[in-house]
């Protein structure tokens, strides 16, 4: 998948609640992977969400952790 497709895509967590969309990735340039996308939950609000807690991506990205666990580390 192309960074400009996931881009925008709706990020929904492991309750089925709507936290955002994604808007950027975060990547580790010395190793050339991706650590986890960016996602903006606010105006101006935005969550790091590590790959390992990303379940699924198709329409949406689906989270295998609720937005409060994301929130407390």
């Amino acid at each position: 998948m192309k960074s400009s497709e996931l881009i925008g895509k709706e990020v929904i967590d492991a309750n089925a609640r709507v936290i955002g969309s994604v808007k950027a990735l975060d990547l580790d340039v010395k190793k050339w992977t991706v650590n986890g996308i960016i996602v903006k939950t606010g105006f101006i609000k935005r969550l790091l969400i590590l790959t390992g807690d990303i379940d699924k991506v198709g329409d949406k990205v689906m989270l295998k952790v609720t937005i409060d666990k994301i929130q407390r580390s």
